[in-house]
């Protein structure tokens, strides 16, 4: 946060997308700290309209939209009823915090909930994704989405256990894709062997590389000729689709 708030310029009033609103922890701090005209913030999870409630009630100039961010131009037009500039938009990419910490969401593999992962707006779970893809489909998804190596190995052993008993829960499948990594492997992984599976399956259920895309493109046509487009990344899928974005579009490429 201290970071992203660096950038943000308080000399000036100015317009502000918060597009991955969360639980309020930008928005909040942003719209206290510096010289806000309108703070705009998205977020597809419906639970993000119980953290925005007191920010609406303290603030005319905050407006929470529940939708996902892939949207935001139809979003900013139909809030402003045309088109509008904005001076910084932010997106703070990957699982809120509220939604890792309430197991019953399925997001954790450190706390057993049932197979969900759904953000808001998805169609799909991940229940279904891990007990009806067939296996070729399931080790391309982990590979590609999780950049896991043992992607193969584990999706044959998630098929191997779902037709004994479905896979129902967040444990049973930690359990199953640790004990898919050779014993001599895990000892030098810093992560939880299930870390990058877990990736896989929450991006495909969310389609957030896609989501991620669509919305970069979009900002180009909001954000004023001199405004701040700041994303803060987790991982490396994100990563070079987000450094790729900005090497084309600040000028250096």
């Amino acid at each position: 946060l201290e970071e992203v708030k660096s950038f943000i310029p308080n000399s000036k009033n100015i317009n502000v997308i918060d597009a991955t609103f969360g639980s309020g922890g930008y928005s909040s701090s942003i719209i206290k700290e510096f010289k806000v005209k309108q703070l705009i913030a998205i977020d597809r999870d419906p639970i993000s309209e119980i953290f925005a409630k007191e920010l609406k009630n303290k603030y005319i100039n905050f407006k929470l939209i529940n939708d996902k961010f892939s949207n935001i131009d139809r979003i900013i037009k139909e809030v402003n009823s045309g088109d509008k500039k904005y001076d910084v938009i932010i997106f703070d990419l990957g699982v809120s915090s509220n939604q890792l910490d309430n197991a019953n969401r399925g997001f954790s593999f450190q706390k057993d909930g049932p197979l969900d992962m759904n953000m808001g707006t998805s169609s799909t779970k991940a229940y279904e994704v891990v007990n009806l893809y067939e296996e070729k489909k399931l080790a391309d998804i982990i590979f590609k989405l999780g950049e896991e190596k043992f992607s193969r190995r584990i999706a044959k052993n998630i098929v191997i256990n779902r037709k004994s008993k479905l896979i129902n829960s967040t444990s049973e499948l930690a359990k199953i894709v640790s004990d898919s990594i050779p014993f001599n492997k895990v000892k030098n992984i810093r992560i939880h062997p299930a870390t990058r599976t877990f990736q896989a399956l929450r991006i495909y259920v969310n389609d957030e590389i896609n989501e991620l895309k669509t919305s970069l493109k979009k900002t180009i046509n909001i954000l004023n000729k001199d405004g701040l487009l700041i994303i803060v990344s987790f991982q490396s899928l994100e990563d070079r689709i987000v450094k790729d974005f900005f090497n084309h579009h600040s000028g250096k490429r």
